[in-house]
């Protein structure tokens, strides 16, 4: 953001507070296109660790539960040859004894998954324009960050926690309600023209501070790894490619093979007559 200097000279009172006020402007306009872009970006993230996590994470969490499972029948059996069934590792079978397949069923019953949240309904590009436009505007009344006073900032932060859940659903209808909401301004008019000046200045700098955290965001969101492999997701497709798919086939092989091991070790420990807890 271009940050011109605040001239002086011979310029009135009022010469001052109209070049501050376009200067706020210019910077309010663009931290909400900022703004914009920010939800925009970390709503496409959610969406792809959504669709990462329902057809490829499940089965990843799944395979590294196995895999645990595995080790520890491994070192439960390991013990059992090394210190028998009475020694320092545990008792064999007795009160607290549950059978193989149980323990097997206990681990592995999956709890029902509440169902993932709706994705928003797809709009024509007229109406997502119109979104944008009224999401910016939205944010230039009521960021919480431009102000410094205590209420106001509070009633800031539910409104734009609204305005973000419209803008995230898409929802036209909910943003042109909030839009007619009354606009609280942070730098209402002081008693003298220096106080504006001072309201003014700081309004600016509010402004400024935050454009510097939201492109932090952005560089943090655009180093993550989670874009790195949504772009790989997407260059394979445009190849004719699922790479999800591919993802997801080799964790399901590992997965078969590891339950072929799991099953083997649930077996040879019923055989030892021990349980693998």
């Amino acid at each position: 953001m271009s940050r011109t200097s605040e001239w002086h000279g011979s310029s009135t009172i009022e010469e001052r507070l109209a070049h501050l006020r376009q200067q706020v402007e210019t910077a309010e306009a663009e931290l909400a296109e900022r703004e914009a872009e920010l939800v925009d970006l970390r709503a496409e993230l959610d969406a792809f660790r959504l669709e990462y996590d329902t057809r490829v994470g499940r089965k990843a969490a799944e395979l590294e539960r196995v895999e645990t499972e595995i080790e520890r029948c491994r070192r439960r059996i390991g013990q059992h040859r090394q210190w028998g069934a009475g020694g320092s590792s545990g008792a064999g079978i007795g009160a607290g004894y549950v059978p193989a397949e149980e323990q097997y069923e206990r681990t592995w019953r999956q709890p029902a998954q509440p169902p993932p949240p709706p994705p928003a309904a797809p709009v024509d590009a007229a109406t997502e324009d119109r979104i944008k436009v009224l999401y910016r505007q939205l944010c230039r009344r009521f960021h919480p960050d431009l102000t410094r006073d205590g209420a106001e900032k509070v009633w800031r932060t539910e409104m734009m926690t609204a305005v973000n859940a419209a803008y995230a659903a898409r929802s036209l209808v909910e943003l042109q309600a909030l839009a007619k909401e009354p606009a609280r301004s942070p730098s209402a008019e002081a008693a003298t023209d220096e106080q504006r000046l001072t309201a003014m200045r700081e309004r600016l700098r509010q402004i400024q501070r935050r454009l510097v955290e939201v492109e932090g965001e952005m560089r943090e969101m655009m180093d993550s790894q989670t874009l790195g492999m949504s772009l790989d997701v997407k260059f394979a497709r445009r190849q004719g490619r699922d790479l999800l798919a591919e993802m997801a086939a080799e964790v399901e092989d590992d997965l078969a093979r590891k339950r072929v091991e799991l099953d083997s070790l649930v077996a040879e420990l019923e055989r030892l007559g021990i349980t693998s807890r």
